[in-house]
């Protein structure tokens, strides 16, 4: 699997390449009341609100430092609504790395209502945690920002 790689934190992470719509700059992003603790802002990219959740935050490390390596993650907010978007913003969004999943056994390390950052996998000397966008968001997190998406009645 081709997958881009990039930092939370202490935890290395890589997301399979076919999973992003973009990587974006760090841009300035308008604040959201009522929105999650994780909810870094909102921009509008291509005439669509993307919201965006800052990876920091989300795992309770505090916000993503302001690096010229942080940039932003675009990708969809679901399977069922692939056209709309999330943003995921993480520090020394770097490089592609060609990483060998299938021949692994996986380990998961995740309590029950907590950020998922994926399985753990050796890669060399170092651990990759997989990013898996289905299981990352805590439900609770979900609710709040589907209902951020939702059209107000003219």
């Amino acid at each position: 699997m081709l997958a881009l790689t990039f930092q939370v934190g202490p935890h290395r992470l890589v997301l399979d390449t076919r999973q992003i719509q973009k990587v974006v700059p760090r841009v300035c992003l308008q604040a959201v009341a009522g929105g999650p603790a994780c909810l870094a802002g909102i921009f509008v990219y291509r005439g669509q609100v993307v919201p965006v959740v800052d990876l920091f935050r989300l795992m309770g490390m505090g916000d993503c430092p302001e690096h010229l390596s942080a940039r932003i993650i675009l990708v969809p907010r679901s399977p069922q609504t692939p056209h709309r978007l999330l943003g995921l913003l993480a520090a020394q969004v770097a490089d592609l790395r060609d990483i060998q999943v299938d021949n692994q056994a996986l380990f998961r390390l995740t309590l029950p209502g907590q950020p998922d950052l994926g399985p753990i996998l050796a890669d060399g000397q170092e651990t990759l945690h997989v990013l898996d966008l289905e299981r990352l968001l805590p439900e609770p997190v979900r609710k709040q920002l589907a209902a951020l998406g939702k059209e107000s009645p003219p």
